[in-house]
């Protein structure tokens, strides 16, 4: 081999290496291009699962009423505050009975 062979070889090596880095990049591109595609269709596929069923419970879910009754209980909002079933009512106003160190204090 002489020189020129030699010179004619690498550009030759150099042309086909070139030409893998130009091929690589673009091959590189399209698959980034392909899966970013399918990574939106995917996101959007799952974005409109989460829609659909977000407004399955509203169409067909608990109704308004039933939701005002699990909130404010029997009588709605204004009578939220009302005494229910159980509740402690107080001790009917009677006085607490007073040890008698009590008492001595009070007389006082």
């Amino acid at each position: 081999m002489n020189l020129r062979e030699a010179i004619e070889a690498a550009e030759l090596a150099e042309h086909e290496t070139a030409y893998r880095n130009q091929l690589a990049r673009q091959m590189y591109e399209a698959g980034r291009r392909d899966g970013y595609e399918a990574g939106r269709r995917d996101a959007e596929a799952d974005m409109a699962r989460f829609w659909a069923e977000a407004a399955r419970q509203v169409t067909r879910g608990v109704s308004h009423a039933e939701l005002e009754q699990r909130r404010w209980g029997p009588g709605g909002r204004a009578h939220f505050a009302d005494p229910r079933p159980g509740d402690f009512r107080g001790r009917e106003n009677k006085p607490e009975p007073q040890t008698e160190a009590e008492l001595e204090a009070e007389a006082r």
